[in-house]
C-alpha cells in the first residue's frame, strides 16, 4: 500500500475517529485505526466494541492496500510531520511515513485481525439541522446518570417523529426534558409502520462524540436507527454506537404537580446569583459538608443565600410571585447545571413544599419546549 495525503485533510479525518479508540489494554487491535486505500479514496475506521467511526477522504492512492496502525502513535506522527505525508506499508509489517526530509517507521498489524465493522442497515431514520440536534443534547446531557444500576438512566431517551424531536434525561436527583417542534424534521420508516415513532436510548459517552461532529449549525444530519445501534451521518463521517437496551423509566410520574408557589424571574440574574453562591457552597472546610444554597421566596423578591462557617453571600432578585412564601435548599452545583443551559430570558419556577422538587418551565403555559426539575436538600434549622 502506498498513499500520499494532504496533511491538513488527513488530520481532519483522523481527529474525529480518535473518539472510538479503545482505552483498555486487553485488546491491542482495538487501539489501532484501520486504513483502507482503494482507487476511489481512503476509508479510516476505528472501533472500541461499543462505538465506531468510518471517515472517508480523498488521497492520491498509488498502490491499493489496507493496514492497522496504532492510532495514538499515528496521530502524533502525523501532527509532527512538516507537510504532505506519504504512507507506505511494506511486506515486513513496517509502515513508513515520510514528509519532505522527515521520516517515521512504525510496525503495523494484519487488517484481517480487525473486527468486521459493516454498515448498519437501519429500520428508521430522520433528518434535522445540526443546531437542533446540538441543542437537545447539550441542554439535557448534564442530567444523565453516571453508572446507575438502572442502565437506561445512563443515557438520553430520544423520541422522534415528523415535526419534532424530544429528549429526556434523569439521574434520580434532577430531570431535563427538551422538545423542538419543526415541520422540517423529517422521519423515514423502513419495514415499520408509518406512524411509529423513532425511539432509542443513547449512552452519554456516545453523545459526547456526536456533539463533536456538529460543527455546521445550518447543515443537516441524518440519523439512522437499527435494532440495537444508531448511526449519525455528517458529510464524510459516519459514527455509529450501540444503544442501551430496555424501556426507559416512566418519568412522567416524577414530574411535580399541584404547585403552591410560582415565581417568574430573570434567568440570567438567577444564574449569576447561583454562580456567586457556588463560591461559598463549594468552599471546603475540615469536618464540614458542603453548604446548600437557599432560595427564599417572599413579597416581590427571591433571596438567594449561602452560609459557611467563615463566609456568607446574599442576593435579592426581583420575582413575580404568586402563592405562599417558601424557603427551599439545593445543592448549588446541581441547580446551576440547569441554569447554565437555559436560553430563555425569563423562567417560571414552580414549587410545592420545601422537600418537593422545583420545576423550571417556560413562562408561556402553552410552550412545551423544555421542562427541568431538581430535588431539594434539607436545610438545617437556623441556617
Amino acid at each position: 500500500m502506498k498513499v500520499v495525503f494532504d496533511k491538513a485533510e488527513l488530520l481532519a479525518a483522523i481527529t474525529p475517529a480518535m473518539g472510538a479508540i479503545s482505552s483498555r489494554r486487553d485488546n491491542p487491535i482495538l487501539e489501532c485505526m484501520k486504513i483502507n486505500a482503494k482507487e476511489e479514496g481512503v476509508r479510516i475506521t476505528t472501533y472500541d466494541n461499543e462505538k465506531g467511526f468510518h471517515v472517508d477522504m480523498d488521497a492520491n492512492v498509488i498502490e491499493e492496500g489496507c493496514c492497522l496502525i496504532n492510532a495514538q502513535r499515528f496521530f502524533g506522527m502525523v501532527k509532527n510531520m512538516p507537510g504532505d505525508i506519504t504512507l507506505e506499508c511494506g511486506k515486513n509489517m513496517i509502515a513508513t511515513l515520510s514528509s519532505e526530509r522527515s521520516q517515521y517507521e512504525i510496525q503495523y498489524q494484519d487488517p484481517k485481525l480487525y473486527p468486521n465493522l459493516t454498515e448498519i442497515s437501519g429500520r428508521q431514520s430522520f433528518t434535522l439541522l445540526q443546531s437542533q440536534l446540538r441543542d437537545v443534547i447539550t441542554q439535557t446531557m448534564f442530567a444523565i446518570a453516571e453508572n446507575n444500576d438502572r442502565l437506561q438512566l445512563n443515557g438520553a431517551y430520544f423520541t422522534v417523529d415528523n415535526g419534532y424531536i424530544h429528549v429526556v434525561a434523569l439521574d434520580g436527583l434532577r430531570f431535563a426534558e427538551r422538545m423542538i417542534r419543526d415541520e422540517n424534521i423529517i422521519k423515514t420508516n423502513i419495514e415499520v409502520a408509518a406512524d411509529t415513532e423513532v425511539q432509542f436510548i443513547i449512552p452519554k459517552k456516545s453523545l459526547i462524540e456526536v456533539i463533536k461532529l456538529l460543527e455546521d449549525p445550518d447543515e443537516k444530519i441524518t440519523v439512522v436507527k437499527a435494532r440495537r445501534h444508531v448511526t449519525f451521518k455528517v458529510k464524510n463521517v459516519t459514527f455509529h454506537t450501540a444503544l442501551i437496551d430496555g424501556d426507559y423509566i416512566q418519568y412522567r410520574r416524577f414530574i411535580p404537580k399541584n404547585e403552591t408557589t410560582t415565581a417568574i424571574v430573570n434567568t440570567a440574574q438567577l444564574r449569576d446569583s447561583l454562580e456567586r453562591a457556588l463560591f461559598i457552597t463549594e468552599y471546603k472546610e475540615a469536618g464540614r459538608l458542603k453548604a446548600p444554597v437557599k432560595l427564599n421566596f417572599y413579597d416581590g423578591l427571591l433571596n438567594v443565600s449561602s452560609v459557611s462557617s467563615s463566609n456568607r453571600m446574599s442576593d435579592d432578585i426581583a420575582a413575580v410571585k404568586t402563592g405562599e412564601d417558601l424557603e427551599i435548599g439545593f445543592n448549588c452545583r446541581m441547580l446551576l447545571d440547569t441554569f447554565r443551559v437555559l436560553e430563555s430570558e425569563k423562567i417560571k419556577l414552580k414549587l410545592t413544599t420545601p422537600l418537593s422538587a422545583m420545576a423550571m418551565v417556560p413562562v408561556d403555559d402553552d410552550d412545551d419546549s423544555f421542562l427541568y426539575f431538581t430535588f431539594p436538600t434539607r436545610i438545617a434549622e437556623g441556617y
